[in-house]
């Protein structure tokens, strides 16, 4: 096969205005006609907004906020474009030569493997040895195309989950949450825009020094990480761009044996159908690195900074608070926090797209997609909105547990019980947010909101309750224990230390 230019052949696929579907270079980004990427998987369109985001924090990077306001009001010349990525082509090559695009430098010499292993739902080695492959099954995808190899083997890069014995996970760890600054929804808005949305200015260390391995892993020999040293890569030993190219697995594809016929991924028409690829444990190991599209908490023991990843359930407004605003324990993406200080126009909205797979150790779950508001208070130091949130979310999480609890007793709880709780109340909760916002300038008025919050939480777990405690036509007599049980739920609810300060307009 040939090499391919990923700078200089038309791969990506895109959606305009008018709805027509076409392939671009990553320097045909700036074409005011192009709405979004046109993937048509989930996990490919999020990791090929990041590979783009990524194309531009590395090689484009404004140097100060001015820079980046500049441009997004005057928009990117195509001329300073086309020479900034001439400078990390070297970098985007891919095929059989090395160096070649997220494959190891050095041949691998190993095992062949079906090339469906690049996609993280297919099933793992000890899946397919004993025959436990039951959801998803071998053979699903026997050959695909350079465009979706490149796109699936950036995706399974960026979001590695354990892969047995020395496989390594992805930068962020396995299946980061992403968080990008997009445009209201319902905003035409230009695809070059919502990436540019995401890309921070760069200045002393943080700026690339030079294109080469220490942004780019795959142009030298890899720094694998084998027992008895195990050694990390660490970002102090790396440029900050690494961050968009970590290279946990030693993967190199098979383009010796190329065949003609269709996509399985894509559908289409191909004369370099790639069906298998050869990996290598050790890969490279990163530790305490801040990717600077993803939330992190901070790990009470050793201060280490770890990415929020997918849960069963997907993200929910309990989530949605730590996404959007940094605390001691939790961190914002580095995006959101930029963003909260930019001098954007103040009537534009925008959200927070989060998406990301769940994972159960190796198996995909699921993979989940969110969208959250983003409120300009929020970066205001002297606004208390965020406590009085907190406050309020805090609330919620007490009032589920006596839910839990009073449901337990009557034998009728289940696990849909939480993810119920949390998606039904959604709506009212949003709406709660934007009264509190409306009354910034009205301490005292904001607590008649919150005590609203508290009356929908009270009426949606007795409605809850009585549902499920009253509601069976084959029981003639009302139970006097599931009677109690009720009256205790009430007096639990207006036990809880929150009731008490929000009615006394006393917040912490």
């Amino acid at each position: 096969m040939p090499t391919l230019s990923l700078l200089d052949h038309e791969w990506i696929p895109v959606r305009h205005f008018n709805g027509q579907i076409s392939k671009i270079k990553p320097s045909q980004l700036i074409d005011e006609t192009i709405s979004d990427l046109a993937y048509f998987r989930p996990d490919f369109q999020g990791a090929a907004y990041q590979f783009l985001i990524g194309l531009l924090q590395t090689a484009f990077y404004p140097k100060n906020d001015d820079e980046w306001l500049d441009y997004w009001d005057e928009g990117i010349p195509q001329s300073q474009l086309d020479k900034a990525f001439e400078q990390i082509k070297p970098a985007m090559q891919f095929g059989a030569t090395k160096p070649a695009f997220m494959q190891d430098f050095t041949p691998l010499n190993g095992n062949k493997v079906p090339i469906s292993g690049l996609l993280v739902e297919a099933p793992g080695e000890n899946a397919l040895k004993r025959n436990t492959d039951h959801f998803i099954k071998r053979d699903f995808v026997k050959a695909i195309c350079p465009h979706c190899a490149v796109m699936a083997l950036f995706t399974l890069q960026t979001n590695a989950p354990a892969g047995g014995q020395g496989h390594r996970v992805g930068l962020r760890g396995g299946g980061p949450i992403t968080t990008l600054i997009m445009p209201e929804l319902n905003s035409p808005t230009p695809l070059w825009k919502k990436l540019w949305l995401n890309v921070v200015p760069l200045n002393g260390d943080e700026k690339p020094q030079r294109y080469d391995e220490t942004v780019f892993p795959w142009l030298n020999k890899t720094i694998t990480s084998e027992p008895p040293k195990n050694l990390s890569v660490y970002p102090e030993q790396a440029n900050f761009c690494q961050a968009f190219w970590g290279m946990p697995r030693r993967i190199e594809l098979d383009f010796d044996n190329i065949t003609q016929g269709h996509c399985d991924l894509c559908g289409e028409e191909s004369s370099e159908l790639i069906s298998y690829y050869q990996t290598k444990n050790y890969g490279v190991q990163y530790q305490n690195w801040r990717h600077p599209l993803s939330p992190y908490r901070t790990d009470s023991k050793t201060g280490a900074p770890i990415a929020i990843k997918g849960q069963p359930g997907g993200l929910i407004y309990r989530d949605w608070l730590g996404m959007v605003t940094t605390n001691d324990d939790n961190q914002s993406a580095q995006v959101v926090n930029v963003h909260d200080y930019r001098d954007l126009e103040s009537h534009q909205e925008y959200h927070l797209w989060c998406f990301g797979y769940d994972f159960d150790n190796m198996k995909a779950r699921c993979w989940y997609e969110h969208n959250f508001p983003v409120y300009p208070i929020f970066a205001d130091p002297d606004s208390d909105i965020k406590e009085l949130i907190a406050l309020a979310l805090e609330f919620s999480n007490e009032t589920l547990k006596i839910l839990r609890k009073a449901l337990a007793s009557i034998n009728k709880q289940s696990s849909s019980v939480d993810i119920a709780y949390w998606k039904e109340t959604e709506i009212p909760f949003y709406e709660f947010v934007t009264q509190l916002i409306e009354q910034k300038d009205n301490p005292n008025g904001r607590f008649h909101f919150l005590l609203g919050w508290t009356n929908t939480l009270l009426k949606y777990i007795t409605q809850i309750y009585d549902k499920a405690a009253f509601s069976d036509p084959d029981q003639q007599m009302i139970n006097s224990e599931k009677i109690s049980t009720r009256v205790k739920l009430l007096k639990d609810f207006n036990k809880l230390k929150n009731i008490k300060k929000i009615k006394n307009n006393k917040p912490s």
